[in-house]
């Protein structure tokens, strides 16, 4: 095993590598995309800068947290079963990505071993990929490949004290692990899923826990999550720097879909301009954007032909003159996701009626986020707004969902939300109503500070008087006619 940051590249190494560039497949060309590992924008690399850094510095909150023991976190491959609360279809790799910085995760994927209580390997990496990059990457100094990892935990679960000196001088690596976890009980922490479909198999990731079971009795198997968790909820300034990014991204292509949402066009057409947007700045969606018309729910739907009607129940409806149009979405940026939801006029004015409830509801997402404060709990902001919503002739009862979630590494982030908020979390206030078939919704991104809270999607325009203006605004795309060929 190479201490590998001291390695220094060749002569020999550096000329094979200039010519492998010239060579077809080589970076002078655009290589050939690996199964499940997306290509990565220029932004979204700039924009990992001080990962590294970080991930140092959350493994060593995480390592003090545990208070002894070892923690196996995995990577998840993205070909596992749904898991039963949906999220993005990587949800499991992001405790290994928030503590090691490396992205990208193919079948078997990586494994860290954190061991706090070793004396010289108290963090390790397994994994199939360049063992420097992998350490370059990650700041983890030593690194193994994958195959080596069961072979490494069958001598740690000896205990110390068994160990002779023989075989602490030729399984080094194993004999810290034993040192790590002593002569009693063996604590071990796992990144178990936050939520499991147990209708689905069994997550194959996770098959060497029943394994390591299977060779001790002295085997305690606790949930990660319970040290992570408090620590992805309070964002820190890498998290933020991505964050902030993501809401400016999504703010400018949630405003140019304000912008364009017109009668004659499709929720469809608004989308994907809001999604371009998002791309074309090198980010990612955060979720599946969801432009949808607010306005006339409780009549009969009517179209004017049968495809209109065919492509309305699979998500794309023409926008109506009179109508409002509602938007859910949000950009990410190395997974830091925004949300934010925005209602407009399609005919660039709200009608009295559409005022009314517009600016109602308007009130109470300005009363919540007002209340917004360290040592205010999830509970109790749900109850405000329920409350005001009633008080406004019963709108409550349209109000169906809850009122918020904490944002970060997913858009609906894990978290305790028994407990009072604290500051540096990052949460999404949204509440609505439908009122006579007329829905108005809104939600946005906002900080709890030590003295109170600071509204981060407030750029984006959501007072009646700037929803008005933004819409005489021309948008950047124009949607033209495509004439079809000639024969």
């Amino acid at each position: 095993m190479l201490n590998l940051f001291s390695l220094r590249p060749t002569r020999p190494a550096m000329l094979a590598l200039a010519a492998s560039l010239l060579m077809p497949g080589g970076l002078g060309t655009l290589p050939a995309q690996a199964h499940g590992v997306p290509y990565a924008s220029l932004e979204t690399v700039k924009y990992r800068e001080g990962h590294r850094e970080a991930a140092i510095a959350r493994r060593a909150e995480f390592a003090r947290r545990m208070k002894g023991g070892i923690a196996i976190i995995t990577s998840a491959d993205r070909s596992q079963h749904n898991l039963y609360e949906g999220y993005t279809d990587d949800t499991e790799n992001k405790d290994f990505v928030f503590l090691t910085g490396i992205y990208e995760s193919l079948p078997p994927g990586h494994i860290l071993v954190i061991n706090p209580n070793g004396s010289t390997y108290k963090e390790v990496l397994y994994t199939d990929m360049s063992p420097y990059e992998a350490a370059r990457l990650s700041g983890v100094k030593y690194v193994f490949p994958r195959s080596r990892f069961l072979e490494h935990m069958s001598s740690a679960l000896t205990d110390y004290r068994n160990l002779r000196i023989t075989q602490l001088r030729f399984k080094e690596v194993a004999s810290d692990y034993s040192r790590g976890w002593g002569d009693g009980e063996k604590l071990l922490y796992v990144n178990y899923p936050r939520f499991e479909n147990l209708n689905e198999p069994a997550s194959p990731r996770l098959a060497f826990v029943d394994r390591l079971k299977a060779a001790t009795s002295e085997l305690v198997v606790r949930d990660a999550a319970d040290l992570l968790d408090p620590m992805r909820m309070i964002i820190d300034d890498f998290g933020r720097r991505n964050l902030d990014r993501a809401i400016a991204i999504t703010g400018q292509g949630l405003m140019e879909g304000m912008k364009m949402a017109a009668p004659g066009l499709t929720t469809l057409q608004v989308m994907q301009t809001v999604d371009y947007h998002y791309r074309l700045h090198g980010a990612t969606l955060g979720f599946l954007t969801g432009v949808s018309v607010a306005s006339n729910l409780n009549d009969q739907l009517k179209w004017e032909s049968t495809a209109e009607e065919e492509a309305a129940r699979k998500g794309d409806a023409r926008i109506l003159p009179g109508t409002l149009v509602h938007f859910d979405t949000g950009a990410a940026m190395n997974h830091y996701s925004a949300d934010i939801q925005r209602t407009v006029p399609a005919d660039g004015k709200f009608t009295p009626e559409q005022r009314v409830v517009y600016q109602g509801v308007l009130d109470v997402q300005k009363a919540v986020i007002a209340a917004v404060k360290p040592g205010v709990t999830w509970a109790q902001l749900q109850q405000l707004a329920e409350t005001e919503l009633r008080k406004k002739g019963g709108w409550d009862k349209s109000y169906t969902y809850g009122i918020g979630h904490f944002i970060g590494m997913e858009v609906h982030e894990h978290g305790d939300y028994v407990g009072p908020l604290k500051p540096g979390m990052v949460i999404a206030i949204e509440q609505g109503a439908v009122v006579n078939g007329t829905r108005v919704a809104f939600e946005d991104d906002v900080l709890v500070t030590e003295t109170g809270h600071e509204w981060l999607t407030r750029f984006i325009p959501i007072e009646i008087d700037e929803v008005e203006a933004l819409r005489r605004t021309p948008s950047t795309f124009a949607v033209k006619p495509v004439p079809d060929l000639k024969r």
